[in-house]
């Protein structure tokens, strides 16, 4: 029972872990990128002042890319990720926006939860 009580705290710290970094910004020298996690794994993905030639990677834990889309030029781009297709594991979001690249890390991990109810005969 201690190990699942402790299994699961672990889980909710990795997790707030994640949320709280997912929501930082991150300003390059010409662009502002803001990620934020919502409920549902979505993730929402902003960028401003995007230049020519930009675009957007999601890459797993071992560097293999497992998405990838380019990005018109334009003042503000700004789009929603459905990350429920991915395993757990870490991953990384990757936008090359016209030469300067910026890596955002984010984990997906499962959590379980267990009930215990009393059974009436």
């Amino acid at each position: 029972m201690k190990k699942l009580i402790l299994s699961v705290a672990v889980l909710v710290g990795v997790s707030a872990a994640n949320l709280s970094v997912a929501g930082d910004k991150v300003a390059n020298n010409s662009a502002a990128i803001e990620l934020v996690s919502s409920s549902d794994l979505k993730f929402k993905l902003t960028l401003e002042n995007v230049k020519e030639r930009s675009s957007v990677v999601i890459k797993d834990g071992d560097g293999s890319v497992v998405y990838s889309s380019t990005i018109p030029q334009s003042e503000k781009y700004t789009k929603i990720f459905d990350l429920s297709n991915l395993l757990d594991g870490n991953y990384s979001f990757v936008v090359n926006n016209g030469g300067d690249i910026t890596a955002k890390p984010f984990s997906i991990a499962t959590e379980t939860k267990r009930l215990v109810t009393a059974v009436v005969k």
